[in-house]
């Protein structure tokens, strides 16, 4: 508390404005005074004197501005004295202010680079015109909290049904085959509906957007390109607006140019950014869904009206929900409308870690600027005896604080400079390790607005490290630090608890660092250790797309899949290989719903859903897949034969839990439609086909013959290198048909790596912070102890000399080591067990209240400490009584 009081009053006496304000009115007052006293002279009564003065306040009001002026000149002109004097002082010390200069430019660099994330994807305003009113609308299915799409005839409802959205638009997203323009290239395609770019209020770099008539019947079929393959594919062709491009070998009329700044809220990413754009009903996968009232694959936007609140919107969605579930029950039963901000859509689940990231480097600025004001108290404490003559001499306290604040207001400037060109350094870095799939990566930039904030920061950090010290040191004791040998004497009790505090706060701060750091690092080598459910080593997987107008029935799916098997069976090393629709980990899942036969139908609280897969004959043996009961399928497994399906483990404890679920059928249907019964003939192990981070969902095969697609991923396990099987799988596409794209070529070791992009990212980073938190307190630790032992070399010396051993003198020291650990410890435990509370959803295979973890920091906390203060002790084991007591 008596900390507390003097920082108050120092900040009173050097920020007040009573002192200013009164000795201004003083002079005023004379002023007025004399004014009167002239008056007076020429004849007039005082009351007439007065009054003539008042006639002239004019002129008092223009002494009074010049006497404001005056003192601010002059306050100005004593702060640019302090500064200067301040740099000199710094001068002469310049292992201290590299030092202090360095810690404090690392904790804003890094500061200043982290936030430049934060704010391009969770603060930064989207690129849209008024982009808060714009909001993602969609249908949610209780028990399942993710939000899902809707079916077209339920959004044409929508959208002529409302009255609070002044435009709604749709859209969804998928790849066709680009021929012609060189290799055959697979795009990302994204179909629109004709409002969707006047809803964002977009304009293209060339050509026009889509107009209403475009995508009805008759009508030429149009699309838009991305910026990125006219430059690219299209050779940044001048006439390209006019010309036409084949799409799965039909023939599309190029209508306009989208520029690369234009983000597509269902491509928010680099990577998946959309480079065709095309009228949803010529869309050649998906146009032809537009009638179906079955399935939720649209992603729905929509503009609200000005004057309408979320309130309002949220009521009529509402309502329209209940119409909609009781035009289309079959497919709308059990849902709900929901609506939320376009930026939550486009950020998804990657606002808590950058959150954690953002907090985790705050503490590391912390942790600096308490190792920078330990730094400046100690050598404020060297400076007692000059700031103790210069108090003698008239100088007020004041006057002190602010030449000391000047000093830190110097290092301040200097460590901001630093920080912001370490940002823009480690921006490039970040912007390069962040994983691929995380949105508005390309915003991520050191602007003004983070230039604000780092300039800001570092006048925070100014303050926060300055002001300590600075008041200790001006309300330190003037006749102790005027006597001969006062600085030799020891340390003041107000400046060794400050330290002590100080050097405790910087453990208890980097214990909650390395804490997180520890349950981050544990989660992410839990989940590099869980078995995928399939063989991993050897296996090689790519992506073979046919287009749709050129293979447009099932039977010619078939058939070039059994010519791609057997082409590529044929070739050395590649005797074990498959198709699949999808493959695991990196090419999604599709969940359908399923009844069983003999069962009631599921309700709207408790849905049957398993993930959808179609393979080839070979597919578990080439992936490793264990056969647990039953069979797989095999070459008898036709289109004309029985419809069968084989299933995993966990679809057979969770829906056939008391009975053998061989021989039973169950119903579903890919695309969704009329269900199709299929007898389960096998029992397969499970397999985590989303992530390696997700339980094993319920899956259910169906032989690729029986469900065939338009297109697969070719599975391949060879011994041979990832691009020797890569040259030959697209040799032996190119036999068959030249014009057929080989994409998305990866060996599944890179595969699983890649899934595991973020939780590495977070691991390393948070692992980085904890590591220079660790550096900091150690060092904190150290300056501690070492300028206690100078302190107290004369002590040292008298007990010394009165027989103590050079053990005693160690446990002396390591008492102090051991009473700062200890707190800092106890408080750094508190504050790691509230602060991982806040790691839960990013961690895998551990609790937030690990006691390893806890046990394991608290211990590598403690050895460091034990190390950074043994280094003090034992030079204070060496002191020499002599020398301590010469000039006693």
């Amino acid at each position: 508390m008596s900390l507390l009081r003097t920082v108050v009053s120092g900040l009173r006496s050097l920020f007040g404005k009573d002192r200013v304000e009164c000795e201004m009115d003083e002079e005023l007052n004379g002023f007025v005074e004399l004014a009167i006293e002239e008056k007076m002279k020429q004849g007039m009564s005082r009351k007439e004197a007065l009054r003539a003065v008042r006639l002239e306040r004019g002129g008092l009001d223009a002494t009074k501005e010049e006497v404001r002026s005056a003192r601010w000149e002059s306050l100005i002109e004593t702060c640019w004295r302090d500064l200067r004097f301040a740099a000199r002082m710094l001068r002469k010390s310049p292992g201290f202010t590299a030092v202090a200069v360095l810690t404090l430019a690392l904790g804003i660099g890094a500061n200043t680079a982290i936030f430049s994330v934060v704010y391009a994807i969770l603060i930064k305003p989207l690129p849209y015109a008024n982009s808060a009113q714009i909001l993602n609308v969609f249908q949610q299915q209780h028990p399942n909290p993710n939000g899902q799409g809707w079916s077209y005839p339920s959004f044409s409802e929508l959208r002529e049904q409302n009255r609070v959205f002044t435009a709604v638009a749709g859209a969804t997203r998928h790849q066709l085959t680009l021929t012609g323009r060189g290799e055959p290239l697979e795009v990302n395609t994204a179909a629109v509906t004709g409002d969707f770019f006047s809803l964002f209020d977009a304009q293209p770099l060339a050509g026009r957007m889509f107009y209403s008539e475009d995508g009805k019947p008759g009508a030429p079929a149009a699309v838009i390109i991305a910026e990125n393959l006219w430059r690219g594919s299209l050779g940044a062709d001048p006439n390209v607006i006019g010309s036409t491009i084949s799409l799965d070998k039909r023939s599309f009329t190029v209508i306009g140019v989208m520029p690369a700044a234009f983000i597509f809220p269902l491509f928010p990413s680099v990577t998946e950014a959309p480079q065709v754009w095309i009228p949803l009903p010529q869309d050649p996968l998906f146009g032809p869904w537009i009638e179906r009232p079955t399935g939720h694959w649209m992603q729905v936007t929509a503009r609200v009206k000005p004057d309408i609140s979320m309130a309002q919107v949220q009521a009529e969605v509402d309502a329209f929900g209940e119409r909609v579930a009781k035009d289309f029950p079959a497919e709308n039963n059990g849902y709900i409308v929901r609506i939320a901000p376009l930026r939550r859509m486009i950020v998804g689940n990657v606002k808590s870690a950058l959150f954690v990231l953002l907090g985790a480097v705050g503490l590391v600025l912390l942790i600096a600027c308490a190792n920078i004001a330990s730094l400046l108290l100690t050598r404020a404490m060297s400076r007692a005896r000059e700031i103790a003559v210069r108090t003698t001499l008239g100088a007020s306290r004041a006057r002190i604080i602010r030449q000391l604040l000047s000093e830190t207001a110097v290092l301040g400037l200097l460590g901001g400079i630093i920080g912001i060109l370490l940002a823009f350094w480690g921006v490039q870095i970040l912007v390069a390790l962040i994983p691929a799939g995380v949105p508005l990566v390309n915003a991520i930039r050191v602007d003004y607005f983070v230039l604000t904030f780092a300039l800001v920061l570092s006048a925070a950090a100014s303050v926060v490290f300055g002001l300590t010290p600075a008041f200790l040191v001006a309300n330190s004791d003037l006749q102790s630090n005027l006597r001969e040998g006062g600085a030799q004497s020891g340390e003041s009790s107000g400046g060794r608890r400050a330290r002590n505090i100080l050097a405790a706060g910087e453990i208890a701060l980097a214990m909650v660092l390395l804490v997180a750091a520890g349950l981050l690092l544990r989660s992410f080598a839990n989940l590099t250790a869980v078995n995928p459910g399939f063989t991993v080593q050897h296996v090689v997987t790519a992506e073979v797309a046919l287009p749709r107008f050129q293979y447009s029935t099932p039977q010619q799916w078939i058939q070039l899949s059994d010519e791609l098997l057997r082409q590529m069976h044929s070739e050395p090393g590649l005797k074990d290989c498959a198709l699949s629709v999808p493959a695991p980990i990196a090419f999604g899942s599709i969940n359908l719903p399923l009844d069983i036969v003999g069962k009631p139908p599921a309700t709207a609280g408790s849905t049957r859903t398993a993930n959808y897969v179609s393979v080839s004959t070979d597919y578990f043996r080439t992936m490793g897949i264990p056969l647990l009961a039953g069979r797989t399928f095999n070459d008898r497994d036709l289109m004309s034969a029985p419809n069968v399906t084989v299933v995993s483990k966990v679809l057979a404890r969770t829906y056939f839990p008391d009975e053998d679920p061989l021989g039973k059928q169950i119903v579903f249907s890919f695309p969704p439609g009329p269900g199709v019964p299929r007898q389960i003939v096998g029992i397969v192990g499970d397999v985590r086909d989303v992530s390696l981070g997700n339980d094993p969902k319920p899956m259910m095969y169906v032989p690729f013959a029986q469900a065939p697609f338009w297109g697969a991923v070719v599975v391949v396990k060879s011994p041979l290198s990832t691009l020797t099987v890569a040259a030959t799988i697209r040799r032996d596409v190119e036999k068959i048909d030249k014009d057929l794209p080989v994409s998305k070529i990866a060996s599944m070791p890179d595969v699983l790596d890649a899934s595991v992009a973020q939780p590495r990212f977070r691991a390393f980073l948070l692992g980085l912070f904890a590591a220079m938190a660790l550096i900091l307190a150690a060092t904190g630790i150290f300056g501690v102890i070492s300028y206690s032992v100078s302190c107290r070399s004369h002590e040292i010396g008298i007990r010394v000399a009165l027989g103590a051993s050079r053990a005693m003198i160690l446990g002396l020291v390591s008492r102090e080591t051991l009473v700062l650990t200890a707190g800092g410890l106890t408080f750094g435990l508190c504050g790691a067990l509230a602060a991982s509370r806040l790691l839960g959803r990013l961690l895998f295979g551990v609790t937030p209240y690990d006691p390893a973890t806890l046990f394991v920091v608290a211990l590598v906390l403690s050895a460091v400490a034990a190390v950074a203060g043994y280094i003090p002790a034992r030079r204070a084991m060496r002191v020499d009584p002599m020398v301590a007591l010469r000039y006693e």
